[in-house]
C-alpha cells in the first residue's frame, strides 16, 4: 500500500473535545511509537498489550485464572508467569489459546473500558487512544468514537519481528491470528503508514490530530 494512496485528511471533526479512538493496525507497525507521541499532545493512552502485561503478574486476576485453568506448568521456577512458555504452549495446542482468550480478553476490556471512564470522568475534554491490536478481532470497535490504523507492509512486519527475536514459527502464529493490514484499513476512519522516518510518521499524526 503506497504512501499517497493513503487517505490521511478525511473528513474528520477536530479533534480534543474528550473523544475516544481505538488504534489498531499491523504487528511492528508502530502503534506504541504513536501513542507516545499522543502522550506528547496531551492525549491519555491506554495500551491493551500493557494491561495484559499488568494481569499476568503474578498474584494478579488474570495470573490466578490462568494458573487455575492451565496449572503451574506455565509458571517459571520463581512461580512468576511465564509469558514465553505460555505462548509456545498456545502454539502446540489451539484448545490452550482459546481458553486464555477466553479468560484473558474479557479482563482486558472491563480493564480499559473502566481506564476510558475514569479518564473522561477527570478530564471530560482530554482525547483517549485506546491500543487495541485485536481492535476488530475482538468485536469491541463500536466502543469508539473513530478508528485508526497504523500499518506497514507484510514483510516489513516480518523483518521488524526478526530482529525483536520472534522466530518465522511465532510471526505466522501471531500473524495468522489478526486481520491483514488492508482489511483493517479499510474498517478504519484513518490510516498512518509507517515505514519511513519518525519525522514522517509524526507528520501524520500531526495531520490526524490537528487537520487544517
Amino acid at each position: 500500500m503506497r504512501q499517497d494512496k493513503i487517505p490521511l485528511e478525511r473528513d474528520v471533526a477536530k479533534l480534543g473535545h474528550g473523544r475516544v479512538f481505538g488504534v489498531t493496525g499491523a504487528m511492528a507497525a508502530g502503534k506504541s511509537t504513536v501513542g507516545r507521541m499522543l502522550v506528547e499532545k496531551g492525549w491519555r493512552v491506554i495500551e491493551a498489550d500493557e494491561i495484559v502485561h499488568r494481569l499476568y503478574e503474578r498474584g494478579a486476576e488474570g495470573y490466578r485464572k490462568l494458573v487455575d485453568a492451565l496449572g503451574e506448568g506455565i509458571l517459571d521456577s520463581s512461580k512468576n508467569l511465564d509469558r514465553g512458555l505460555l505462548a509456545a504452549t498456545m502454539m502446540r495446542d489451539s484448545s490452550v489459546t482459546a481458553t486464555v482468550n477466553h479468560l484473558i480478553h474479557p479482563l482486558v476490556r472491563q480493564t480499559w473500558k473502566s481506564e476510558v471512564s475514569e479518564s473522561l470522568r477527570l478530564q471530560p475534554h482530554r482525547s483517549v487512544a485506546v491500543i487495541i491490536p485485536l481492535l476488530f478481532e475482538a468485536g469491541v470497535e463500536e466502543s469508539f468514537d473513530g478508528k485508526v490504523a497504523i500499518g506497514c507492509r507484510e514483510a516489513v512486519s516480518r523483518r521488524r519481528l526478526t530482529e525483536r527475536g520472534l522466530s518465522p514459527e511465532a510471526i505466522d502464529f501471531w500473524m495468522g491470528k489478526q486481520w491483514a493490514i488492508e482489511k483493517k484499513a479499510q474498517a478504519c476512519d484513518q490510516v498512518l503508514w509507517n515505514e519511513g522516518s519518525l519525522d514522517l510518521l509524526r507528520d501524520q499524526v500531526d495531520r490526524w490530530v490537528e487537520p487544517k
